[in-house]
């Protein structure tokens, strides 16, 4: 993830051992985000290494908030001290980073405690640049308050974005939109679940869940809820399948594809079987379901998935839905998924390295795969059937501009007027109300409170 000139110092060994026997939470924190920054590890994935020593919520907090605000932090380094954190070598620019993201950004770390911790931490990590980090650090401090506010520099810095991220937010709707949905990013994710009716009602599960102690809320999508306080995988509800953990926007693909009991049903790129499994549970299990995905490993969790939500109506099958002619037969589906990889932009929140690791560049050379895995996917649709396709992003060139493309290409295929399978406590306004009718749904995280989400209906007459 860094682009620094500098390789990073500290072998794979290293960082696991110093995960493992951490003592503190910030030298977990550090060891976590070495993972992240210098060897381009997935934060999602990485914090799951965090041994039990610690205080998880403090290192949680730290973890993502400097992930989050890298951009931003780089930024302020560098007002501060004239010195570009890419200059620095791994271990001291990853204790800088943490360090500016205390004196910033943390509510309850004072200034004076994120510069001696951080040169606490240099010393016990051996490096050499604890004068350095020390003085760093004391700049920073020193800021006037306004350049200490990002929001007094340009919107870049205030959404901590790229310049290309930002520019593809702002060329998709205008720089005011751009500037709300990033600001809208940088708040904390909400947890939200999706109740399995085959095997309990919302009510019944809202009360279990405040019985066990979280902070329960209800939304405005049918049969979700939104989640606060622990980890809600060690409950029995979720062991026993009671709900799948999913986000709001997600939930909307399966209500907009409206299935009926007794279709056939393809999904496309289906793990890790989210969407699969709410259409079977809107089926009543009583749909026949075919869930692809091309990495095997990833079929394991549709599998798992399925199982702990006693669904029996899916089957799964590796396969490339760049080239389905390889492994399916001529069988045509009344309903075809297609949630195609992209760029994630309406994720960032809870994935806060997508806003390193993705480009302008990287969005381009989706674009085709994105269109290839549509044309293919469509090949499998029965007449009178229905085609979806989604992304969790927004970005008029991956959404809009992708449907619009392959509707001029294949006039056998009409866009579907989904007004009323949107719930009707949704905020709609004009242009909103226009798009729901021409067939496509974009979700924001600042209007809606949603992760950024794209879902379009068509069908083949």
């Amino acid at each position: 993830m860094s682009n620094s000139k500098n390789k990073a110092s500290l072998t794979d060994v290293q960082i696991r051992n110093g995960i493992d026997n951490a003592v503190s939470d910030r030298e977990m924190v550090f060891y976590l985000l070495y993972s992240v920054f210098e060897k381009d590890g997935f934060s999602n994935l990485v914090i799951k290494s965090a041994n039990n020593k610690v205080n998880l919520d403090f290192v949680s907090a730290m973890f993502y908030g400097t992930i989050t605000m890298c951009y931003s932090i780089d930024f302020l380094v560098k007002q501060a001290s004239k010195k570009s954190v890419e200059d620095m070598d791994p271990i001291t620019r990853t204790i800088v980073r943490m360090g500016v993201w205390q004196i910033i950004f943390s509510e309850k770390v004072p200034e004076f405690a994120a510069v001696t911790t951080s040169v606490e931490l240099s010393h016990k990590l051996k490096s050499n640049s604890h004068a350095y980090i020390n003085a760093v650090l004391r700049r920073v401090c020193e800021l006037d308050e306004d350049k200490k506010d990002i929001n007094n520099y340009r919107p870049e810095i205030a959404t901590s974005l790229t310049p290309e991220i930002f520019g593809v937010l702002k060329k998709s709707y205008g720089k005011d939109k751009a500037l709300s949905i990033g600001k809208a990013l940088l708040d904390k994710p909400v947890i939200a679940i999706r109740t399995n009716k085959l095997k309990a009602n919302v009510d019944e599960l809202k009360q279990k869940m405040i019985a066990n102690g979280f902070v329960v809320k209800d939304s405005i999508i049918p049969g979700a809820l939104i989640i606060e306080g622990g980890a809600i995988d060690t409950t029995e509800e979720f062991k026993n399948g009671w709900f799948f953990v999913q986000n709001e926007a997600a939930q909307l693909v399966g209500f907009i594809a409206n299935p009926k009991e007794g279709d056939s049903v393809l999904d496309c790129c289906a793990a890790p079987g989210g969407k699969t499994t709410h259409i079977s549970e809107l089926t009543n299990d009583k749909a026949k379901v075919l869930a692809l995905d091309i990495n095997e490993s990833r079929l394991e969790l549709i599998k798992e998935n399925t199982q702990r939500l006693g669904i029996k109506n899916v089957s799964v099958m590796q396969a490339d839905s760049m080239n389905l002619g390889a492994t399916l037969g001529d069988e045509l589906y009344d309903l075809v998924l297609c949630d195609v990889p992209c760029s994630g932009l309406g994720l960032m929140s809870r994935k806060p390295d997508i806003r390193q690791t993705i480009t302008y560049e990287r969005i381009e050379e989706l674009l085709p795969k994105q269109r290839e895995i549509l044309q293919n996917s469509a090949k499998y649709v029965k007449k009178g059937g229905k085609l979806v396709f989604s992304t969790c992003t927004m970005n008029v060139k991956e959404n809009e501009d992708n449907v619009r493309l392959f509707l001029e290409n294949n006039k056998e295929f009409k866009p579907v007027d989904i007004s009323s399978l949107v719930p009707s406590s949704l905020r709609v306004d004009d242009k909103r109300s226009e798009d729901m009718k021409s067939g496509y749904l974009t979700l924001f995280p600042d209007t809606d409170g949603f992760d950024g989400f794209f879902v379009c209906l068509m069908e083949r007459i």
